[in-house]
């Protein structure tokens, strides 16, 4: 899988889970707290720190979450707050799974030090393949009319 662009981000800090980080309200909506806004604010600093760069193709996500406890956490939802930094930022486009169908994640126990390691490698042209392709360009065509 060779690929056209690559990225390497480090983040500090405990990455919190998007999940368990919602204010609902009596009226049944549901918006992120202050706590995880505060993290994704200053995860996007971190993240314009370090690169400029834009994906607009597909991309492989290699992430190592680094855990500072042994308390109970989910990968799966950390992984999410990460995903949706991104998009927010504008490094990838989307999170959904034609911006993303390739996701590694991993956990690993650093004491005393949290935080995440990031990896994008855009795709090569093509990677979703041609039945993807046409079924993508049918979609187009039917929009714009």
């Amino acid at each position: 899988m060779s690929s056209q662009k690559t990225v390497e981000l480090r983040l500090e800090g405990n990455v919190p889970s998007k999940k368990n980080q919602r204010i609902n309200t009596k009226e049944g909506l549901s918006f992120p707290s202050k706590k995880f806004t505060q993290w994704q604010d200053a995860a996007m600093s971190q993240v314009r720190l370090q690169t400029r760069t834009r994906f607009f193709k597909p991309v492989s996500i290699e992430v190592i979450i680094y855990f500072a406890t042994l308390t109970k956490a989910d990968v799966d939802n950390r992984l999410t707050s990460i995903l949706d930094m991104l998009a927010e930022c504008l490094v990838i486009t989307d999170d959904k799974w034609e911006s993303v169908p390739i996701m590694k994640a991993q956990g690993e126990y650093r004491p005393r030090n949290p935080g995440a390691f990031i990896r994008i490698e855009e795709l090569e042209d093509g990677f979703l393949g041609e039945e993807y392709a046409a079924d993508r360009a049918k979609l187009d065509r039917k929009k714009r009319k």
